[in-house]
């Protein structure tokens, strides 16, 4: 624990540290981190008005294998995963409709009634950054393999997953692996009364997945002299991935920006504006707008330009209203990769054997699309000039060679 400038903490009289904010966030000089001073911070502390419990998880699963043919089987299992009061971060300090004046009351699409008070839910504090449990997840899952054991110079696997990941907050804050970062629900909640409306699709939900792999000895192995020594040794290998997209959602992330018919006395929600984002007006900026569309999986010409105009698609809700649009309802860009080996042994002797392989990794060099790269890049903002557009592609066709000799 620090105080400002090297001096002793202190819990009363006015705060000494920079950027402290009013009233009881700037009595005393204790902070954590903040640009100008890195002992200090801009945001509170983690406070615990109720503690913090551990969470914990179900898994259950069911399964069958049944051998359909010499050396071919088949597997099919259910798999499935529940897990409660998973940590996330969150901003208790707002409600909806808080950053109107005093004087200004309006009612939500809930059909809540909600006062102004001029910014935070109370504004002798500003953002009170505290952790809770109150994430929940539900994964189910149907697995389908059939493998065939090597014989007659092949074997394979061929595996296939269809499966459902769902819950109210993918990370702990701000989504920082995936394409949505601070997007609502995976930073602060849209609404913190009612952390409900951000239960959907997982940021990792992957709908479909399936994966060939293979080894296949080439004819000829069993030829003996010139004709061996060409022809025979030599197989073929490969793996095969195919993927439906990840999951990820549009938002906006600018403050509220209200019109001066807002101040206005008596109140008339008619003459009061909103042409900035925070749509709810709870001094958060991470909502998402009313949409016409849902659930579509964009073409590739729009992973690769972005959408374009995208006025008449999304739009502001209500005067302190939450959006139409539920979390995570759009669908990322799929994979399809195929990498393949061609090998080939030279036996010498008993014991020495050259082995030479031919590696091609994305063979058909496909632009398989990601949302982002390296938990940054996305393109989610309805904001950006380029909203849609991919943050970026996997890796290209790549070819590599080996010998490896063996004694």
């Amino acid at each position: 624990m620090f105080g400002a400038g090297g001096v002793a903490p202190t819990f009363a009289g006015k705060g000494s540290n920079p950027n402290m904010g009013s009233g009881g966030q700037a009595t005393g000089n204790i902070g954590g981190w903040d640009p100008s001073d890195p002992n200090f911070a801009n945001l509170t502390g983690i406070i615990l008005p109720q503690g913090i419990r551990d969470p914990y998880v179900y898994n259950y699963y069911l399964g069958i294998q049944h051998e359909i043919a010499p050396k071919l089987v088949l597997e099919a299992n259910y798999v499935g995963t529940t897990a409660h009061k998973l940590f996330r971060a969150e901003n208790s300090n707002r409600h909806p409709g808080s950053v109107l004046p005093s004087t200004a009351c309006i009612t939500d699409n809930f059909g809540r009634n909600w006062c102004g008070n001029g910014g935070f839910a109370n504004n002798n504090y500003g953002t009170l950054r505290t952790w809770l449990n109150d994430v929940n997840s539900n994964y189910n899952a149907l697995q389908v393999s059939v493998r065939k054991q090597a014989s007659h110079g092949i074997m394979f696997n061929v595996d296939y997953t269809y499966s459902h990941a769902i819950d109210n907050g993918s990370t702990w804050h701000s989504g920082a692996t995936s394409a949505n970062g601070a997007a609502a629900g995976e930073g602060y909640t849209t609404d913190f009364t009612m952390p409900g409306l951000d239960r959907g699709n997982s940021i990792f939900d992957i709908r479909h997945r399936l994966v060939v792999n293979y080894v296949w000895d080439l004819p000829g192995r069993n030829l003996n002299g010139f004709l061996g020594a060409v022809l025979g040794g030599w197989s073929y290998s490969g793996i095969w991935s195919f993927q439906s997209g990840p999951h990820w959602e549009p938002y906006i992330s600018t403050r509220a920006r209200l019109s001066s018919g807002c101040d206005a006395v008596p109140f008339v929600a008619a003459n009061c504006t909103n042409s900035g984002g925070d749509y709810n007006l709870d001094h958060g900026r991470n909502d998402r707008p009313n949409s016409t569309i849902s659930g579509i999986v964009p073409s590739r010409t729009q992973w690769e330009n972005g959408w374009g105009d995208i006025s008449s698609i999304f739009s502001s809700p209500c005067l302190g209203c939450t959006s139409n649009l539920g979390r995570n309802s759009f669908v990322g860009p799929g994979l399809w990769e195929s990498d393949m080996t061609l090998a080939k042994t030279f036996k010498f002797t008993e014991r020495m054997n050259l082995k030479f392989e031919a590696s091609g990794f994305n063979v058909f060099n496909r632009a398989n699309f990601v949302l982002a790269t390296a938990g940054g890049g996305a393109h989610n903002k309805i904001t950006d000039s380029l909203f849609g557009e991919a943050g970026g592609t996997l890796g290209a066709r790549l070819f590599q060679f080996g010998l490896k000799l063996s004694f």
